[in-house]
């Protein structure tokens, strides 16, 4: 044959061609059938240069009631708490381009070498019941509406060498790349400016990388890459075994190192980020590193998913303490569940130490690099989909599970002077059918350590008890592919002692989202 992709249809040997076309090629919209652009056959008269591009729309829309700064300064009826009617809707579309051109057929070994570029285009509104929320300007009003346009992926990948002739191999990449340091993203999971080393050995057994990031800022309101430099270097190792201890289960040891020398940096939305607006207003600089252990996989029926991360390190000025402080904190998280059919039930629990002495020099608190952890209820959850703020600065971060005092996870600084926290909860995910799944859960959620927010707040016997939400999602594809998903979830906090405290309520808060992605 001349071409194993278009082969034509003769007889051979006396034996006439089937019926059917093997890899016919059909019409680009048709999500079932094969096409040059989506990298089933090669391009340009090569048989081994593919070209893949993918269209993709996510749309999401959400309500929710989080805690909400009063606009007393703003025009209208004067507020006399501290919080106001927090009751807010979001809107964001993001609609991105991806360009992946790569030669090698990938189905059987790495790629020779590849480039890909992913433009991204974000629209998003926020509508709020207080002034200067959206903005710090309260002339501006409760409603902010923004457009961004960036390249959010732009990055070369060469293979350097094969190691074994079972595809054993060492490649690298270069450029604005993706990557997730561990298996649930609980310390760095970003897109940002990189050189990445990666391959395996020992038939696959063994996976590897070495990874160096030199950060760029990100734009505020859509979390996307602005290419400006934010003064932050990131070192990442990491090592996965496949099979060890036990067949289906992979083990994974790492190390992090968070270099970032941010000075004063005010937001989009001209709040002051760098150096955090509490204690002393002083630029610091974070040297930390995480020594990390982690696993997941199954046992029979039995799903297990762990990690344990100890930082270590210092900031030189902590804006909390008052002074530089010495790191010294703990993270570990655990996930068990069981497969029933088409139903897994599953238990978790997180812990993130906190801190007993604010100023006593040492900063027992922690707090990850860059994370976006799937873990508990992920998305669904309240407690991790939501920023909570707190005294000029965040008691949480949107797609955190840390309570670590920070004024923003992509724009500030890490800190380790914090109440950490303590959660733990239940789920029933279900395979309701090959097109929709769902789940229900509960997280009880409490803090690690109080006296941060103590000193913070000049009050006295904050409980360590959050509350417990119960969070919900589901997930239909009317195709049976991922061309077009639909998405419904949210989440419901009943709040305890404590958190009603802070926040001078005891107030029900939620939020329930849709998202519409469709892909092509």
């Amino acid at each position: 044959m001349p071409s194993r992709w278009f082969a034509p249809g003769r007889p051979v040997n006396g034996l006439a061609a089937p019926d059917y076309v093997v890899n016919e090629r059909a019409a680009w919209w048709n999500p079932y059938r094969q096409h040059q652009l989506k990298g089933d056959f090669p391009v340009f008269g090569r048989e081994d240069l593919f070209l893949s591009v993918t269209a993709t729309n996510r749309f999401l829309y959400e309500a929710r009631d989080v805690p909400t700064p009063s606009g007393i300064t703003g025009p209208g009826p004067v507020s006399q708490n501290v919080f106001g009617n927090g009751r807010q809707t979001f809107v964001q579309d993001d609609v991105a381009l991806t360009i992946d051109l790569f030669k090698g057929q990938q189905a059987f070994k790495p790629v020779d070498w590849r480039i890909r570029v992913t433009p991204v285009f974000n629209f998003n509104q926020l509508d709020v019941n207080e002034v200067g929320v959206v903005v710090i300007d309260p002339a501006r009003g409760t409603v902010r509406r923004r457009t961004f346009f960036t390249l959010q992926e732009a990055f070369v990948e060469y293979h350097l060498l094969d190691l074994s002739d079972r595809y054993d191999f060492l490649s690298v990449e270069a450029g604005v790349l993706p990557f997730r340091s561990d298996f649930r993203g609980f310390l760095f999971e970003d897109t940002n400016l990189g050189v990445r080393l990666f391959g395996n050995a020992d038939n696959n057994k063994w996976q590897y990388n070495l990874a160096l990031f030199n950060q760029l800022d990100k734009d505020t309101n859509s979390q996307l890459n602005n290419y400006d430099n934010r003064d932050q270097n990131v070192l990442i190792a990491n090592v996965y075994r496949q099979d060890w201890p036990v067949k289906g289960y992979t083990s994974s040891l790492s190390f992090h190192w968070n270099d970032d020398q941010r000075g004063f940096k005010f937001d989009d939305n001209r709040f002051l980020v760098s150096p955090a607006p509490i204690g002393v207003f002083t630029p610091n600089e974070i040297d930390v590193y995480y020594l990390g252990w982690a696993g997941e996989g199954h046992l029979g029926r039995w799903n297990v998913t762990h990690a344990f991360y100890q930082a270590l390190g210092s900031e030189k000025v902590n804006a909390i303490a008052g002074r530089g402080v010495d790191v010294n904190a703990q993270f570990a998280a655990l996930e068990v569940s069981y497969d029933i059919d088409w139903l897994r039930p599953r238990v978790f629990g997180l812990w993130a130490s906190g801190d007993s002495n604010p100023r006593d020099g040492t900063g027992r608190g922690f707090s990850a690099i860059f994370d976006n952890p799937n873990f508990g209820g992920g998305g669904f959850s309240f407690w991790n989909s939501q920023g909570l703020k707190f005294t000029n600065t965040g008691l949480t971060q949107p797609g955190s599970s840390l309570a670590d005092l920070r004024t923003s996870k992509s724009q500030g600084q890490s800190n380790f002077v914090n109440p950490g926290v303590l959660l733990f909860g239940a789920a029933l995910d279900a395979e309701l059918t090959p097109k929709w799944r769902g789940q229900v859960g509960f997280t009880y959620l409490r803090f690690d350590k109080t006296e941060s927010l103590e000193f913070l707040l000049q009050a006295a016997d904050i409980s360590k008890s959050i509350g417990t939400e119960l969070f919900f999602g589901t997930q239909y594809r009317p195709l049976l592919t991922n061309n077009v998903i639909l998405q419904l979830g949210g989440g419901v906090l009943l709040p305890d002692d404590g958190f009603a405290r802070i926040y001078d309520s005891n107030d029900i808060r939620y939020n329930v989202f849709t998202q519409i992605i469709t892909t092509w």
